[in-house]
């Protein structure tokens, strides 16, 4: 595979195939690491830190959303410019884009070290966990600089056709990252602290990386990196910040209605908190392939709304619900057969492996509604119609999931199992909405932002 690939041109599927696969090992190595750090602190530390890297990973991951989503504004105005071969343009967004995720970065760490205690209690963090919890978001909060950088490096690339090498850079943070989490948490018994180490350090390793990578090959991804690159463009920095702060909305409502929802679940105890740690981290397997999906409609659509072609974008959405069709059918069969060695690969106690079963049937039911997303979520943000996509996840966060899972767990009182089926029946209205919204054609009519 080439570096870069012109997204307007060629079969559309064999297309979409082949740019969306780097991102298919892309997110499943970021999955693996992540997994990999439950398991590994699961084991070695106990229910008590499986507890803790659920709560603690989820507050940093909601950060993390809040630089993909300026990352992900950003690479709608690459991708577009690179449809128009606007080459001065191209140049002027990622400078500025440089300096906000820069700016944004070194905010959310100063928020996140002088908050970590209270965001803690009142998610009702489990008292065996917290102290476990709080080295973890401390710790990471020191890296968030480099997790912003990891994000629009690697954003650029997507939206210049380039997917091969974000998953470089992840790959070479995911490798950092396990051999480290052994070193640090399994051989020096360094617990949580120890996987947010391990986390931080791959991360810098990795931007280090491919920023080098983006200076080397300057020429192929059509711009020249000088002191004016640098310069921020009010203009552009405008636009980025009125799609970026709708995205990160958009993005974040989804794990602040998950908080809201683990709060709920940690007040039932550590046993039902590692569960629902578990159940999440299992719910994401089918996602590497969806959310791929996803990063690979955006810049195809991206690219070809910036060129005028919109019956390929159309062409692009129908081939993206394909994909994730079979995706989602490939895991449902072993987890339904396997619901308890699922847990298992987490966790050997049993008293978390009993909720096993009902957890898989939930995932399953959940799966139809996943048809739909990641095509839908890419035709909005690719014609930069966020305001409608943030629109949907907000009534997916509080109207769906938290409305649900509250009226189903504690309103009628259904309990754990009704948190549960409060929580992936939220997944429905978004990709309800958006199919709807696909139907009307009204995408057809949107102008380009880089007119």
């Amino acid at each position: 595979m080439s570096d870069r690939v012109d997204l307007t041109k060629g079969n559309v599927f064999k297309t979409l195939l082949r740019f969306s696969f780097p991102f298919v090992i892309s997110t499943f190595l970021q999955t693996a690491y992540n997994t990999i750090d439950m398991i590994i602190v699961g084991n070695v530390v106990g229910k008590e830190g499986l507890s803790a890297l659920s709560v603690g990973t989820q507050l940093m991951e909601l950060i993390a959303l809040l630089c993909v989503g300026f990352s992900t504004a950003g690479q709608i105005l690459v991708s577009q410019y690179v449809g128009a071969n606007d080459k001065n343009n191209l140049k002027r967004v990622i400078g500025t884009l440089f300096d906000l995720m820069i700016f944004l970065a070194l905010l959310m760490s100063i928020v996140g070290i002088i908050g970590c205690d209270s965001f803690l209690q009142w998610l009702n963090t489990p008292s065996e966990a917290f102290i476990h919890a709080h080295h973890y978001v401390t710790v990471c909060c020191f890296g968030i600089l480099f997790t912003g950088l990891y994000n629009m490096v690697s954003a650029v690339f997507r939206g210049m056709g380039d997917s091969k090498h974000p998953m470089i850079f992840i790959a070479i943070a995911s490798i950092c990252n396990i051999i480290l989490d052994l070193i640090f948490v399994a051989f020096l018994d360094w617990g949580a602290t120890g996987a947010a180490l391990a986390t931080i350090i791959g991360q810098v390793i990795s931007v280090i990386f491919s920023i080098n990578l983006l200076i080397k090959k300057q020429d192929i991804f059509l711009i020249t990196i000088n002191k004016t690159m640098f310069t921020f463009d009010m203009k552009i920095a405008i636009t980025i910040i009125k799609l970026g702060i709708p995205i990160a909305l958009q993005t974040s409502a989804i794990y602040i209605s998950f908080l809201f929802v683990n709060k709920m679940m940690n007040a039932q105890g550590v046993v039902v908190s590692a569960a629902f740690g578990t159940f999440n981290k299992i719910r994401n397997f089918p996602n590497i392939f969806t959310q791929a999906v996803g990063l690979g409609c955006t810049a195809m659509m991206g690219q070809n709304i910036g060129a005028g072609n919109m019956d390929r974008v159309d062409k692009t959405y129908k081939s993206g619900v394909m994909l994730c069709i079979i995706s989602n059918l490939i895991f449902a069969i072993p987890y339904l057969l396997a619901p308890k060695g699922m847990f298992r690969l987490f966790t050997s106690d049993e008293s978390v492996i009993a909720f096993s079963t009902f957890c898989i049937l939930c995932i399953v039911c959940e799966m139809p509604a996943k048809f739909f997303m990641p095509g839908g979520n890419a035709i909005v943000s690719a014609s930069g119609f966020v305001k409608f996509s943030m629109a949907m996840a907000i009534m997916d966060a509080f109207v769906g999931r938290i409305f649900f899972t509250w009226l189903l767990g504690s309103f009628l009182n259904l309990g754990t199992n009704g948190y549960f089926i409060g929580y992936v029946s939220g997944t429905y209205i978004t990709s309800i909405a958006l199919t709807i919204y696909y139907l009307t054609g009204k995408w057809r009519t949107r102008k380009r932002l880089i007119d």
